[in-house]
């Protein structure tokens, strides 16, 4: 058997060392050895997820979406957290939402394989979509992989809260990236079993689901009626119904509909600069985010659109890959804005008025457009777009 140091596997897997030394001193690779105070690692040794005789959780799922905080208090809601583990985890997801990505990996990655199916699930998400944006793909395939292994373990075991948890990342997983969910069981088999913001967040997952399919009055009753009942705050839960509530709004072409929605978002967003989930649902917010942020709000346009253009192209390479479809990884975020918009049927007067900017500069970014993509009608531009 060949062997390779630490730092190698490191640099061949794109991880820290510090990681590559937890996992080994924990098991992960199996052959690996202590010489001294350095590790030998198999060489092409992947780390392996929990075994079955491991599977067990004594830590919450999605710590931050699940919990009920005042906006602007988050951070002290992750403090008042007993557990080293919970405060790491919550911390993670914290920075995702933060765009933070950088250190929402660096957390996330010393969890990926932790004998607790909730702190590893938790981890493996944020790991797999935090990645999206550092052009590391693979490390993004690497999470998840660890998803769909630990999903199809729990598919196989007879313990009702690890089915739940996975069937929840399951979901979220496949329908984030546009993905048939079938082969896992509905959301709404399990929603019953989870804390309420899990609860508000699959609500989410329902809707993004029906805008997939093109049913934007349902997905819009679906928000609508969530949000209408929720009692408690569960900021980010809300804040992903609310961006899917404009989503769809503006699929249905009520402009003014979806930017009277946009306006109850900010406060969310803003007190907690809560910036990541904009970057997710920027294309598919056509062009609300520059109308409604851009001028009144500029350094929050600033910090979203930072994290756009690496995010989208990161995950529309993934979301390729898994579907074979081509979405184009090659429009910068105004330029994809306004496509979205034109493929839909939108003119060019509409598109100026909705984005508050002038026609000409309109026909001057779709000019841009299809010479990029080597396309000369709605037609053709069709085939690169959601």
């Amino acid at each position: 058997m060949e062997f390779e140091s630490a730092k190698q596997t490191a640099q061949r897997l794109g991880v820290n060392i510090r990681t590559v030394q937890k996992w080994a001193k924990e098991n992960k690779f199996k052959g690996a050895r202590r010489l001294g105070r350095e590790w030998l690692i198999p060489k092409d040794a992947l780390p392996d997820s929990p075994s079955d005789a491991e599977v067990r959780s004594v830590h919450p799922l999605m710590p931050v979406l699940a919990n009920n905080f005042v906006p602007g208090y988050c951070k002290d809601m992750i403090a008042n957290f007993n557990d080293k583990v919970d405060r790491d985890i919550a911390n993670a997801e914290y920075s995702y939402y933060k765009g933070k990505t950088k250190q929402a990996i660096e957390i996330a990655e010393l969890y990926l394989n932790y004998n607790d199916y909730n702190v590893a699930l938790t981890a493996s998400f944020i790991y797999a979509f935090a990645n999206l944006s550092s052009g590391r793909l693979h490390l993004t395939r690497l999470g998840l992989g660890n998803i769909k292994s630990i999903v199809l373990k729990a598919l196989e075991q007879d313990d009702p809260e690890f089915r739940t948890s996975a069937v929840f990342i399951g979901n979220a997983a496949l329908t984030l990236f546009h993905q048939d969910t079938s082969e896992v069981p509905p959301i709404e088999s399990v929603m019953n079993n989870l804390p309420e913001g899990l609860k508000l967040f699959s609500a989410y997952l329902m809707a993004h689901k029906a805008y997939l399919e093109k049913d934007y009055s349902r997905a819009v009753g679906i928000a609508e009626g969530v949000l209408a009942f929720k009692d408690s705050h569960y900021p980010v839960a809300s804040l992903y119904l609310k961006l899917m509530r404009c989503v769809c709004l503006m699929n249905l072409r009520d402009s003014q509909g979806a930017k009277s929605a946009f306006k109850d978002i900010n406060p969310i967003a803003l007190d907690e600069e809560f910036f990541q989930p904009f970057a997710e649902h920027h294309g598919l917010l056509q062009g609300i985010v520059e109308a409604q942020i851009k001028k009144s709000r500029p350094d929050s346009y600033k910090n979203i659109v930072s994290l756009v253009e690496n995010f989208s192209k990161g995950w529309r390479t993934i979301h390729n890959e898994l579907t074979q479809n081509s979405v184009t990884v090659l429009l910068s975020t105004m330029e994809f804005a306004i496509a979205m918009l034109f493929n839909r049927n939108w003119s060019v007067k509409e598109i100026a008025e909705h984005m508050d900017i002038s026609p000409r500069m309109v026909k001057h970014h779709l000019s841009v457009t299809y010479e990029k993509l080597g396309v000369s009608n709605r037609e053709e531009l069709g085939q690169y777009l959601l």
